[in-house]
């Protein structure tokens, strides 16, 4: 990124006539946050929390009460802890234009690919006020690698894993990429992982590549999701190994804080 307002194609959403800028906002952000402990190693016990700012990548059609204030539209929590060889997982999205809330818990075994344990639930909220304002989702794999998913009150099958494949979700990629960085840099064609997105739509087919690396604002190494069905995303780690951005289709994830 040659300047403050260049960015990685893979995340360049600066358009001349949003203000404040995308580009402004992102490396404001980046450049703000701080890790509280420099330590990797994780301790029993011990909660990790990253928080991100929600920028939108296409910031028309948001509903803003400030059309001058920041673009951030909301904030992702992930927050987990390592109980002997089970990671626990809670993670917070809110979104604040749009009245989106997500609480989503799991939990994960202690292996790079943090495959799915145990059963998992999703709490969504809106600002609506009607019948679908709210929903439930509940789920677990069973002993033959089918996915089952309980939606409200409707229990219904969301698909089959191969028994050769560890299923992971999109919110454990946060910790599965900085797992596996060396493994997908080294690979000629990627790692291949099965996906459970949002804890609902099962992408048994998907695979994780390795971009460049950039310097600028910070020194950033670049990696990609795609898989079928499964629109693409890209992960940037930084130099202490965290996911420092995360940008899918319509919005982009930005580090502001680390604790633990």
């Amino acid at each position: 990124m040659a300047n403050s307002n260049t960015q990685h194609w893979s995340f360049d959403y600066n358009y001349g006539s949003q203000n404040p800028q995308f580009a402004q906002e992102l490396l404001q952000t980046l450049r703000g946050y701080s890790r509280e402990v420099d330590a990797r190693q994780t301790q029993v016990g011990q909660t990790i929390k990253h928080v991100y700012n929600i920028l939108p990548n296409y910031w028309r059609g948001y509903s803003r009460d400030d059309t001058e204030g920041p673009l951030s539209i909301g904030t992702a929590t992930v927050e987990r802890s390592k109980d002997d060889n089970l990671w626990r997982y809670s993670v917070q999205y809110e979104n604040t234009t749009s009245g989106e809330n997500l609480r989503i818990q799991f939990h994960c075994s202690d292996s790079p690919y943090r495959p799915l344990m145990d059963s998992w639930r999703v709490d969504a909220r809106n600002s609506g006020e009607d019948a679908y304002s709210q929903l439930t989702c509940a789920g677990h794999l069973t002993v033959d690698g089918e996915v089952k998913l309980r939606i409200n009150d409707t229990e219904i099958a969301a698909g089959t894993v191969d028994a050769s494949a560890e299923l992971t979700c999109n919110w454990a990629l946060f910790d599965v990429i900085p797992a596996l960085a060396q493994t997908i840099q080294t690979s000629n064609d990627g790692v291949h992982i099965a996906v459970l997105e949002d804890l609902e739509q099962l992408r048994p087919k998907s695979r994780l590549g390795s971009l460049e690396s950039i310097q600028t604002p910070i020194r950033l190494d670049g990696y990609y999701l795609y898989g079928t069905g499964l629109l693409p995303s890209y992960w940037w780690l930084d130099a202490h190994g965290d996911t420092a951005i995360v940008s899918t289709f319509f919005e982009t994830l930005v580090l502001k804080e680390r604790i633990g």
